[in-house]
């Protein structure tokens, strides 16, 4: 049998977008919260669901369905992205044919690749940035051990600094600089001493030192 092809990594803007999560338990419940932060429109079938999740009902954040998933449920939803997350795995085969019967991409929970479209990766995150991280099933401790070392590293600074970098990105969008100059900014700064003074908690000298390099690469 031929080795499983590698995934194609992404990263899906769901704002506004309609999803399904089948099946209310813990792992259930994380994938609500995670897509609730990505601005998806949830619906969650599962007869039972924990405090925190009927409190997300209740205030009308997500929809749930007090059931059993049954066959072409999600026809009158028609979700994008479906998640089999109940602990029967017929329940979760059922799920997995009806989502791609209506085209949406499934992933099952349980860590079966048959029925999935799609796998969820280990996150480290400093809004706005994102690492993920993925060892396609071959090592979930290696990936454990990587997410624990990297985050280790990988502090405030670097999402202050992202933040930084976008306002003069956005400010450049508007002038005719090319792609080359726009390149050789964030370069200069990127490989300056900006980080490290954000690290130290130095952040008004940080400052200075951006709008320095870019005042100076401006001239040039």
């Amino acid at each position: 049998m031929a080795e499983r092809a590698a995934g194609y990594p992404i990263l899906l803007h769901l704002q506004d977008k309609q999803v399904a999560v089948i099946g209310g338990g813990k792992v259930g419940a994380r994938k609500v919260r995670r897509l609730l932060r990505a601005g998806a429109r949830v619906l969650l079938v599962s007869p039972d669901i924990s405090a925190d999740l009927q409190d997300l009902a209740d205030k009308g954040e997500i929809e749930w369905i007090a059931a059993r998933y049954q066959r072409d449920m999600l026809n009158d939803y028609m979700p994008i992205v479906v998640i089999a997350a109940t602990d029967d795995g017929r329940v979760n085969q059922t799920v997995a044919q009806d989502a791609h019967r209506i085209r949406a991409l499934c992933n099952v929970t349980n860590g079966s690749s048959d029925h999935s479209d799609f796998s969820n990766m280990a996150l480290i995150e400093q809004p706005p940035l994102t690492i993920a991280l993925s060892s396609n099933g071959k090592s979930p401790a290696l990936i454990r051990l990587l997410k624990r070392r990297l985050e280790a590293d990988f502090g405030e600074e670097y999402a202050l600094l992202a933040n930084w970098l976008g306002e003069i990105r956005q400010a450049q969008m508007q002038e005719p600089s090319t792609q080359a100059e726009r390149q050789n900014i964030y370069q200069d700064i990127v490989t300056s001493e900006v980080l490290a003074l954000l690290r130290e908690g130095e952040k008004e000298k940080a400052r200075r030192l951006f709008n320095s390099i870019l005042l100076e690469d401006e001239r040039e």
